[in-house]
């Protein structure tokens, strides 16, 4: 493994795929690296590629490391990080041409069922080893791809744990009494019905014992009208209320306003990669000092029990009733939650991580 001295010096070139929506890029672990990179005035250039594409997956795949290639053979940057195996996978191909000196696999989002088509899927799962044995360093957004790196016999030195953090000094945090505890926010896609049918349920039930609980859903997607139907329907228009996507920065503003904030998942063999990611928006949620009520499902989870920064929950609506209501009803327990949610954001701050290591 090359010396950390290699970190401290020479061009960067990070290489990511990003997610539009309509309303355009998602903010996600890329931008997190690019803006510290920016704060800390290195030399750097990204290449982006968008994560939906209609052009076949094996022609996009080629096409996307070709110019990957291309373009780090102009550039020459002494260290590469590749977010996703096959970013990471041109990322080894330079190094052992020359190109580069040093290559960082960042995997922000594993699975072990990428794809239905089996020989794809091992396609995928024998690129995704290939580049964590051959990269120097393995960079893992939660803890169970951790421990998926150490089953795969990589070594301890090359692993680390990177999560899906905030930077802690960029996130607004407002006193206490001029939060109001009623207010919840939801940062969320509306993508489909679950999730959203069992939030809705919860809530219902919450204001005929909290009149004044207040619930704010920031983002977008194809379900987000029949959800706004259904909130009227339920008779929640005056409680509920929605933002669409915002910028992150009002987003995380928003929180910073909020009393609880909810990072709810269900899990399903469809989206099993939830299991091994960590929840970018309850470490921005911790991060504000927002107590987080967050379901069982994903990694992030553990955190939050350990450090009592919230309450930990299964994945139903009388779960989540419960957990609401006890937050709602109980100021000290709230007030508690605060200052440990505020701890937990500032112990997982990416800028103290990524100075370590970059």
């Amino acid at each position: 493994m090359k010396s950390s001295k290699n970190f401290q010096r020479g061009r960067i070139l990070l290489v990511s795929h990003v997610y539009h929506t309509e309303s355009g890029p998602v903010y996600g672990p890329f931008n997190v690296i690019k803006d510290f990179l920016n704060t800390n005035k290195r030399s750097f250039q990204t290449i982006e590629y968008p994560l939906v594409s209609r052009t076949p997956l094996i022609i996009k795949s080629v096409f996307e490391t070709v110019k990957t290639v291309m373009t780090a053979a102009v550039y020459k940057p002494k260290i590469f990080i590749g977010i996703d195996p096959l970013n990471a996978f041109a990322g080894v191909i330079l190094e052992r041409f020359g190109l580069v000196k040093k290559v960082v696999f960042y995997c922000v989002d594993y699975t072990p069922t990428r794809f239905k088509n089996k020989i794809l899927n091992s396609v995928y799962l024998g690129i995704d080893k290939f580049v964590s044995k051959n990269s120097d360093e393995v960079w893992n957004v939660s803890s169970r791809i951790v421990e998926v790196r150490k089953k795969q016999g990589i070594s301890d030195s090359k692993i680390k744990f990177v999560p899906n953090a905030p930077i802690f000094g960029s996130c607004p945090r407002l006193p206490a009494e001029k939060v109001n505890r009623n207010n919840i926010v939801m940062v969320a896609g509306l993508t489909h019905g679950p999730v959203l049918d069992l939030v809705l349920k919860a809530f219902k039930n919450v204001v005929a014992k909290f009149s004044k609980a207040r619930l704010l859903i920031i983002g977008t997607g194809p379900y987000q009208d029949k959800l706004r139907l259904k909130t009227k329907k339920m008779g929640l228009s005056e409680n509920i209320k929605f933002s669409g996507q915002l910028p992150n920065k009002n987003l995380l503003h928003e929180v910073s306003k909020s009393g609880i904030a909810l990072a709810i998942y269900t899990f399903s063999d469809d989206y099993s990669w939830i299991y091994y990611g960590d929840s970018k928006k309850a470490r921005e949620y911790l991060a504000c000092g927002t107590p987080v009520i967050i379901t069982d499902v994903v990694a992030t989870a553990g955190d939050v029990r350990d450090y009592n920064a919230g309450l930990v929950i299964k994945p139903n609506s009388e779960s989540l009733e419960q957990a609401l209501s006890k937050i709602l009803g109980d100021k000290n327990y709230w007030l508690k939650c605060r200052k440990n949610a505020a701890k937990l954001g500032k112990d997982y701050d990416i800028d103290s991580i990524l100075g370590k290591i970059i």
